[in-house]
């Protein structure tokens, strides 16, 4: 390997991690609502058999998440990356060949696989393979790669679809699914030691922001460096937390778009202002990444869980302020909601022994992908109740102010051990 790559491979890594969420989690999730307006105007699909194709699809990643910790167990997380990428490319090839209800569901399986398998848990397990130190603006910065695909994607596919059909968007996606699952199979490598490397250690001690030393990484520093798992009742409390989390990001934001307009915005602007919310999530990751690194984990949850408060207290009032509101409701919420996957991928790495860490990768991410499918329902139903989608946003409040408490007193217990 030449001298120069071997010295700049975690850049590598990192492009590579960012893109296997733009390909795993961007392309089959987060960017895929574009396809929803013509799914239902297909024959034999409809209103509840495109709901029922989104819903596969939650439902398989969330069954292979239960068996990712033992599938890496066994298997060498860059060739589970690139089995998930392929499969994701094979559900985007079916979508294209069987337009049908049976098709579209048979699809969903296997991106579904491709989601579970090739999502937070690979990238944020190799993560913590090429990083000793600080992991912030790295978490944050693959984090990026399935935000850029609900910006980026949605529009190509519209034009696509406008122009030559919709089995032909959904090729291209194979297409670029395939091409990306070529790259990881090149480029990609789960450990340092695969080409002649060392983790990669940044420095992890600063001052916290109340002026007092503070251990920035303190799960890292504790007694010789140590870490140490969380107990029984900080574990529940945790995956508490995280699935109230899914719940708000991605239930959250899914239902953004339909929450515009049905408080008076028109179609087309409620499109623009939520592709600046993707935009501003997408960079928020990023954003977000720096803060941990900058201010220390407790510090950068706090300003970005009130953002995300600011931004869901917007969102109940959008149907007041019209257009300027909503994008106001936009900017905050989605930047907010970046505390989800950032914070996910640290707070796992942080909260638990290197034994444990696989287990904790995996369990604090199904819980995330549970929220978002348990409270995946809960618009519609307040929205029948209620006569707006603007109460559901009123409940994340709470959902947010609930993890808020419990990640920040997780922390501070620990700060506390760590000066002991």
């Amino acid at each position: 390997m030449p001298a120069l790559l071997q010295r700049h491979y975690r850049t590598v890594i990192l492009l590579c991690c960012f893109l296997i969420l733009f390909a795993n989690q961007g392309l089959p999730a987060t960017s895929f609502n574009v396809y929803q307006s013509y799914l239902v105007e297909l024959p034999g699909v409809g209103a509840v058999g495109g709901s029922f194709v989104l819903t596969v699809r939650a439902f398989v990643s969330l069954v292979v998440m239960f068996f990712v910790a033992a599938f890496y167990r066994r298997v060498d997380p860059r060739y589970g990356v690139l089995a998930a990428t392929l499969s994701t490319a094979a559900g985007f090839a079916l979508y294209g060949l069987l337009p049908t209800l049976a098709g579209l569901v048979a699809g969903s399986v296997l991106t579904g696989i491709g989601y579970g398998l090739g999502g937070m848990v690979a990238t944020t397990m190799i993560l913590g393979r090429w990083f000793a130190g600080s992991v912030g603006k790295a978490a944050g910065f693959i984090g990026m790669g399935s935000g850029v695909a609900s910006f980026v994607i949605p529009t190509l596919a519209a034009e696509i679809i406008e122009a030559a059909g919709l089995s032909t968007a959904f090729f291209c996606e194979a297409a670029l699914a395939l091409l990306l699952a070529l790259l990881f199979a090149v480029f990609l490598r789960s450990d340092p030691r695969q080409v002649g490397l060392k983790p990669y250690r940044a420095e992890e001690d600063g001052p916290a922001s109340d002026g007092q030393a503070q251990p920035k990484r303190i799960a890292r520093t504790r007694r010789g460096g140590a870490r140490h798992d969380l107990s029984p009742r900080e574990r529940r409390l945790m995956l508490f937390a995280v699935t109230l989390m899914g719940g708000v990001a991605i239930t959250g934001f899914g239902y953004f778009s339909v929450l515009l307009t049905s408080s008076g915005i028109s179609p087309l602007a409620a499109a623009v202002i939520t592709s600046i919310g993707g935009a501003c999530l997408a960079t928020g990751k990023l954003a977000c990444g720096w803060a941990f690194d900058r201010w220390g984990t407790r510090t950068g949850t706090i300003v970005f869980f009130a953002v995300l408060v600011i931004g869901l207290g917007l969102c109940t009032t959008v149907a007041f302020g019209g257009q300027n509101e909503g994008f106001f409701a936009a900017v905050l919420f989605c930047t907010g909601i970046s505390v989800s996957a950032t914070g996910i991928a640290v707070w796992s790495l942080e909260l638990s022994s290197a034994a444990a860490t696989m287990k904790t990768i995996r369990d604090f991410n199904l819980a995330y992908a549970a929220g978002g499918f348990v409270f995946n329902m809960m618009p519609g139903i307040l929205a029948e109740l209620t006569g707006s989608y603007a109460a559901t946003y009123g409940v994340f409040i709470v959902f947010s102010l609930v993890s808020a408490v419990i990640i920040v007193r997780t922390y501070t217990r620990r700060y506390r051990e760590a000066a002991c």
